[in-house]
């Protein structure tokens, strides 16, 4: 995938020059937002999408700060469809796109 995925401007500002703040912001974001992705990942594979809406609901915030836009729209479905037990061919396009851009962004923020 070409290109920076992720942009820490929002956070950078929100940070206000603070650089340590950004790394310690982008250090819990690889500690544990990859347990979530794998856990929306295993809780649609047993069909137990009130776990899949709910976990989506606890990361949104943080592809948002992270400006990881491309999955901006993705992680809103999996949320709304997931809450509402939804199972259809949008949830699991949405939830292959998040899983695959999720996992180059923390790639992309692992070299930063």
């Amino acid at each position: 995938m070409a290109g920076q995925i992720y942009n820490l401007s929002q956070l950078e500002e929100l940070a206000g020059g603070n650089i340590e703040f950004v790394n310690s912001m982008v250090e819990t974001f690889l500690e544990h937002t990859p347990g979530q992705l794998e856990e929306i990942l295993h809780a649609y594979e047993i069909l137990d999408l009130a776990t899949v809406g709910a976990v989506a609901h606890k990361i949104k915030p943080n592809i948002e700060l992270f400006g990881i836009n491309i999955i901006k729209q993705d992680i809103r479905v999996v949320e709304e469809k997931g809450k509402q037990g939804l199972k259809d061919k949008d949830l699991e396009e949405s939830i292959s796109r998040v899983e695959l851009h999720l996992k180059e962004a923390f790639n992309q923020l692992l070299q930063r």
